[in-house]
């Protein structure tokens, strides 16, 4: 009997020290075999992988599973109703987060996800004790520096252009930090302004869109009369030009007309004279409403209308 006992005994301990030489990993996960407190391997490979058992200590991480970091919000689920089983996904504001300021000091709201991988898991289980503080301290510290920089309106509607813009800057400061970590994706959920601002920022808002408005009237007013006005301009100059050239030519032929009468002139002074006296007042008689004939005798005037 007490030889069936120990064999008994010794089965159980065989089994119980045979299932404590083996471990299995499986797809995606790593494992770190700890030794009297101090990591003696990085197992990577899958399988059925050996230890010493009672004295290796196993600590696996799956490297291919996909975290997310929620920045500035807390998620959590809530049911639809108390005779409805189904439950809905809920939010709640973290303020001591999600307020960010932008440039001229504008508060805004910011939500965001990170998803990140486990990378090194060695990096991960022992260079920093609280990895997921850090990394939430990390993220914080590049969206405020980014959105500081970022005027309100930029803030406000280029959500995508500053996910893409801190994805480089939180891996950066991830690997300098030597967290271990893989960040996958950074993905900005909302940027908002706060519910005690948004009444003024919305009248701001309709300011510029009838700020706008008005732009774009003026815009359309300017783009039709300016057209009218420059045509108007050319036909003016074109006017100018002509008449600029009728008087040049008229100019030209009264002076080569005097110059004619000046060499009739040189040549028969006092024919030219009376010529032009006579063709002279040939034009003003044809004029004249009312003509007479003057004459004087012995201090007397005496005149006769000849008519109109």
């Amino acid at each position: 009997m007490k030889v069936k006992s120990k064999i008994f005994l010794y089965v159980i301990l065989g089994v119980i020290l045979a299932s404590n030489c083996w471990y299995i990993l499986k797809t995606g996960e790593k494992a770190l075999v700890v030794r009297f407190g101090e990591n003696v391997k990085v197992e990577i490979t899958t399988g059925l992988k050996f230890k010493i058992p009672f004295i290796d200590r196993i600590i696996k991480y799956n490297t291919e599973e996909l975290h997310q970091l929620e920045y500035g919000f807390i998620s959590h689920q809530e049911r639809n109703g108390e005779n409805d089983q189904s439950v809905k996904l809920g939010y709640t504001d973290n303020q001591a987060e999600s307020l960010l300021l932008t440039k001229g000091s504008y508060i805004v709201n910011g939500e965001l996800i990170l998803q990140y991988k486990i990378g090194n898991v060695y990096d991960y289980h022992y260079k920093v004790d609280d990895q997921i503080g850090t990394l939430r301290l990390a993220l914080e510290s590049v969206i405020r520096r980014n959105v500081q920089n970022k005027s309100l309106d930029d803030a406000l509607l280029n959500k995508e252009v500053i996910s893409a813009e801190i994805l480089p800057e939180i891996r950066k400061k991830v690997n300098e930090y030597g967290l271990g970590i893989e960040v996958v994706n950074v993905e900005i959920q909302n940027i908002s302004v706060p519910s005690e601002v948004k009444a003024a920022y919305d009248d701001v808002n309709n300011a510029k869109n009838e700020k706008s408005g008005r732009l774009e009237e003026a815009n359309k007013y300017k783009n039709s009369i300016i057209p009218e006005a420059r045509a108007e301009a050319y036909k003016m100059v074109e006017d100018a030009k002509g008449y600029k050239s009728e008087k040049v030519g008229q100019a030209k032929g009264d002076v080569a007309s005097f110059l004619q009468v000046y060499e009739q002139y040189k040549v028969a002074p006092n024919g030219t004279k009376k010529r032009l006296y006579l063709e002279t007042m040939e034009k003003v008689l044809k004029i004249a409403k009312n003509k007479y004939i003057v004459d004087i005798q012995d201090g007397a005037i005496k005149y006769i209308p000849i008519g109109k």
